[in-house]
């Protein structure tokens, strides 16, 4: 019994393991992929290898190949690149993280870059609009959480009010 047991442990941990692996070579994969892309696309080796982690965090985090590589293109476009590039995608990657749909963030991403080279801006001072844009998005996402969870706050004191005033009505008769 306890040999069946142990087998029945082991296949079911195997079980979880397996798919994880799995999914950590397919990210692995696509980030080398994206490199050798990236550099086809003139994007320099040194650039495409800062912003390897944050790449990898939005692939695991559900972004997809197109999402991130478009990013980069127009970032690279407007002139970002070395650690302007790496913090404009550490701040995607973030909003990602933070439950950002990432062809959203993406486009917050390139909107902002689009913004910023129409006024004017280039390198830091681009990335610093980029920033501010991811930060303005964050703050916009903690005010709809904050508003639903005011909003869910209310619907439950409404309902207990009901129900302690039928309550006291019951007692009444």
């Amino acid at each position: 019994m306890r040999k069946k047991l142990g087998i029945f442990m082991l296949l079911g941990v195997l079980s979880f393991l397996v798919p994880l692996h799995i999914f950590g070579q397919e990210v692995s994969t696509t980030v080398e992929e994206l490199k050798s892309e990236l550099q086809q696309e003139g994007i320099s080796e040194e650039d495409v290898a800062v912003i390897e982690a944050p790449v990898k965090e939005m692939l695991e985090g559900g972004a997809t190949k197109e999402d991130i590589k478009g990013v980069v293109e127009d970032l690279s476009e407007e002139g970002v690149e070395g650690e302007d590039l790496k913090q404009s995608m550490d701040s995607m990657s973030k909003l990602v993280k933070d439950g950002e749909n990432p062809k959203d963030a993406g486009n917050i991403v390139s909107q902002a870059a689009h913004e910023a080279k129409a006024q004017g801006l280039k390198g830091k001072d681009l990335a610093a609009k980029v920033h501010e844009a991811i930060q303005q998005r964050k703050r916009e996402r903690e005010e709809l959480r904050q508003q639903k969870k005011d909003k869910k706050q209310k619907e439950e004191r409404s309902k207990e009010e009901k129900q302690k005033k039928s309550k006291g009505k019951g007692k009444r008769k």
